[in-house]
């Protein structure tokens, strides 16, 4: 029982996580992947249980293929919990920028709104000084010529604020400037495509050193059911002759 606990938590657990991130990591090709973690726990579950009928060699062959599967899970776990996180930074990225670009997109409203105002002021105006001119010629044309003196001022707007002052904000900036040049932020997709060729090479490692380990001790392997520290197929072959 003990043993059956030890082996949930240190092969099986971190085998379900990593089947679990599969489904994100390869989508098209989540259930292969998985069937290769299978193959794995099975290997690692034949040599934990049946190393103890087996030889003192063939005991220690196993501890050493277990200690290698075990590493090899351990790298594919935490990559994959890395691959989580970034994928998780990456997906508050977008929803930051997304709030960035609905910011710029209002400030660029209201900058055009405001740039509409002030034409339409300044239309409005010129309008005005047109009738006060034409009302003030109509005027001076009745009067006798050496009477004839405008007191017309013509209004003129004046700017809002100093030419200097007027800078474009960020929002209006040119892509590519050196004002617009910032981190660049990766997309949860990209994310996942920069880890699939790893996460990949670990699925191959961890499965190729299940089965060559398991082929290898299948071929040398030797029971020692009654613990004599003599192979039973010795034992078997020595009887007749005793």
């Amino acid at each position: 029982m003990r043993k059956l606990i030890l082996f949930a938590f240190v092969v099986l657990l971190p085998a379900v996580i990593v089947g679990i991130s599969n489904f994100g990591v390869f989508p098209d090709a989540a259930w292969l992947a998985t069937l290769m973690l299978v193959v794995t726990v099975g290997v690692a579950a034949v040599f934990t249980w049946q190393s103890g009928d087996a030889t003192a060699k063939i005991s220690r062959y196993c501890i050493v293929a277990d200690f290698v599967i075990a590493a090899i899970l351990c790298v594919n776990l935490g990559s994959h919990w890395l691959l989580a996180r970034e994928v998780s930074a990456a997906k508050q990225g977008v929803v930051e920028r997304h709030a960035e670009e609905d910011r710029d997109d209002r400030r660029k409203a209201a900058e055009a709104d405001r740039q509409l105002q002030l034409k339409k002021a300044e239309a409005e105006l010129a309008a005005t000084n047109i009738k006060l001119q034409n009302a003030e010629r109509r005027r001076l044309a009745q009067l006798p010529v050496i009477e004839r003196r405008s007191s017309i001022t013509v209004a003129t707007t004046e700017p809002t604020q100093p030419a200097a002052a007027l800078v474009a904000p960020m929002s209006l900036v040119a892509p590519g400037s050196v004002a617009s040049i910032g981190a660049p932020r990766l997309t949860p997709e990209q994310v996942r495509e920069s880890w699939w060729w790893k996460l990949t090479a670990l699925a191959f490692a961890e499965c190729f050193a299940s089965v060559l380990a398991g082929a290898i001790l299948a071929g040398v392997w030797e029971w020692d059911r009654n613990r004599d520290g003599i192979p039973d197929h010795l034992q078997r072959g020595a009887a007749p002759g005793k």
